[in-house]
Formats: structure tokens, C-alpha cells, sequence
């Protein structure tokens, strides 16, 4: 069944098996969040910090990113340094019992999602790889080439070992505004509830995720404001469901989040799909 990819601002139908690609400067993924499909993220540049459940993985290299269903993520980076990535990502049923090694391969994804650093061939031969997967029409084939990347992904090496924990409280928090951000949240409630001081939530949290809790938060219910308004619903409703309240900070915090008002971003993404089509 056919899923409009909205959750990660992906505009076009989910196929099974779709790739996306991304190069700039503004933010991409919005918050720590959880899918239904497999996502193979090919890092190609960038100042990037990678949070998964329990740990985190930061630096410049070029780097993969593996996350199976309903793995918690969230890749912050550096807004000045230029950020490029290629996403490919594919449903369970689109692999499922095709082959007797499926679930070895699927495998490569880790319980709880995996970072592997690339050295520059192996770089080149992915992105080669998953451009080839982008390309190719006929189902067949892109399930075959599919499982032949995963098997390539799984004999490299280079994991990597640079990663460190995750602060508890961190991933803590992310959690509960990702659970609660139509509510309103204050910082020394949100530091009790994950039994830290509020100075060591509020910097743990700017350092981890490149943002200020406000901020972090701000981003979540634009998001969530957006996939409300692509389904029809009014500013104002979206305003109340998301925590903004009225319409006027509806769009006074999206503006800061993408730039332009709710009404200007959805005008501007039907012209793209217009032009498209």
C-alpha cells in the first residue's frame, strides 16, 4: 500500500523502494525519530552527529548510516559547513523471503542502528550502487541490485569506533518531546522527570543535538504543523494540535524553522511536484 513519505518531508509515493537525495545547508531531519522501513543513509559531507538509541557518533568523514524499523534517530549537523547525503530506503516486504540469506543480510542494520566510516573507494562504489538502484525500472532487477548493495555493506569493515554513550537523560528527553511536544514544556519539569539538574539537561542537550530545547521543540510541532496542513487541516486547528496555540505563532515559528510561512511552503512544494509530474 502506497505511503506518502511526510513524516521525513519525502514528497513522492513510497514505492517499496525509493532513494532521495540531498545537498545544503538547512536542516533535514527535524527530530529524534522512528520509522517502518529500513533507511540506508550515505553521509558523503558534512559536520554530522549521529544519535541513536544509546550512543552517539559524530565527526567529518564520509559515513553509512543503518537504522532497521522502528530504530529511534537523529543526524544534527553544523548548519555552516555543507552538508550533501544519499537516503535509500525500503520496506520489510520488499525483501521479505526472496532469498533463503535475507535475514542474514538484514542483519547489517544492528538491534539498535549502525555507524560505519568509508574510506573513499568504498564511498565512490555505494553511491555508484544505490544511484544504479534510483535508476532502474523494472522491480526485478532493483530487488536484485537491493540485496547485492546489502551484501557489499555487509562485508565491510570499518565500524565505527569513535562513538560514545549517550547520555540517558538526552535520549530521555528527546523521547518525551517527541511524545509530548503539543504540550507545553518547561525545561525544570522535563530535567525532574529524567532526574537531572536543569543546567545539566539544557547543556547536555544543546551539545548532543546542535540545538536549544526550545528550539529542538519549536521544529517538532513545525514539522508536525506541516503534515497536518498537506492533509487538509486549517492553520488554526494545526495550531492547536501542535502546541502553538494560535495561528499567529503558528507561523512565527515556522518561519524560523523553514523560512517561510505554512501557506508559502506548501504553494512552493506543489509547484515543485507540479513542475515534476
Amino acid at each position: 500500500m502506497a505511503t506518502n513519505l511526510e513524516n521525513l518531508h519525502y514528497l513522492t509515493e513510497w514505492n517499496d523502494c525509493t532513494v532521495d537525495y540531498y545537498e545544503g545547508y538547512h536542516h533535514t531531519m527535524v527530530n529524534f525519530h522512528m520509522h517502518d522501513y529500513y533507511e540506508v543513509s550515505l553521509i558523503l559531507a558534512g559536520s554530522v552527529k549521529v544519535l541513536l538509541p544509546d550512543h552517539v557518533q559524530e565527526g567529518i568523514e564520509a559515513r553509512l548510516v543503518l537504522t532497521a524499523p522502528k530504530t529511534p534517530h537523529f543526524i544534527s549537523r553544523n548548519p555552516d559547513i555543507f552538508y550533501s547525503r544519499l537516503n535509500l530506503l525500503f520496506s520489510h516486504d520488499f525483501v521479505e523471503d526472496y532469498i533463503p540469506e535475507v535475514d542474514r543480510l538484514l542483519s547489517v542494520f544492528g538491534e539498535r542502528g549502525r555507524v560505519i566510516l568509508l574510506q573513499q573507494e568504498q564511498k565512490e562504489q555505494l553511491f555508484s550502487q544505490i544511484k544504479e538502484i534510483d535508476a532502474e525500472h523494472d522491480i526485478l532487477r532493483r530487488r536484485l541490485m537491493l540485496l547485492c548493495l546489502l551484501s557489499r555493506i555487509s562485508e565491510m569493515g570499518g565500524e565505527s569506533d569513535t562513538s560514545s554513550e549517550l547520555p540517558a537523560h538526552v535520549t530521555g528527553a528527546l523521547t518525551y518531546i517527541s511524545e509530548h511536544y503539543s504540550e507545553k514544556i518547561i525545561a525544570e519539569r522535563l530535567a525532574w522527570h529524567l532526574g537531572v539538574g536543569r543546567t545539566t539537561l539544557m547543556t547536555s542537550f544543546k551539545a548532543y543535538t546542535g540545538s536549544t530545547l526550545n528550539e529542538y521543540v519549536i521544529r517538532c510541532r513545525a514539522k508536525n504543523v506541516l503534515h497536518l496542513l498537506r492533509r487538509g487541516v486549517t492553520e488554526q486547528e494545526a495550531a492547536e494540535r501542535c502546541g502553538f496555540g494560535d495561528t499567529c505563532n503558528l507561523i512565527r515559528g515556522f518561519k524560523k524553522c523553514y523560512g517561510k510561512t505554512p501557506r508559502q511552503y506548501i504553494m512552493d512544494e506543489k509547484e515543485k511536484n507540479t513542475g515534476r509530474a
